[in-house]
């Protein structure tokens, strides 16, 4: 019976374990820069939220592609690294010129 016991705990605390190992990790933004909160918000992977949060600080689509670097890294290539949901987000930042893989050439228009 202890046996049996012993067994159950280490099944039980191998899953928790599995649990704790697979946790996410979480963004948070630096400072209170405007492209700060726009990498946050665009590696979490919410189209609707990345919309308004531009459209808030009065942004196009365009710009934040072009210009906004989250960690020395182009938007882009940065949700394809940290970010959910990446090839939606990366389509709605490059009007729908992302394919998949980085594309140098948003950057250089």
């Amino acid at each position: 019976m202890k046996a049996i016991a012993k067994v159950l705990m280490i099944v039980g605390v191998s899953v928790a374990g599995m649990g704790f190992a697979q946790a996410e990790t979480k963004l948070v933004a630096a400072d209170d820069a405007v492209t700060s909160e726009i990498c946050v918000v665009a590696a979490s992977g919410k189209k609707l939220k990345l919309h308004k949060t531009i459209k808030d600080f009065g942004l196009t689509r365009n710009y934040v592609a072009r210009n906004v670097e989250c960690n020395g890294m182009p938007i882009v290539e940065f949700v394809e690294q940290y970010g959910d949901n990446v090839t939606s987000i990366n389509r709605y930042i490059t009007s729908g010129e992302y394919t998949g893989q980085l594309i140098t050439q948003v950057t250089a228009k």
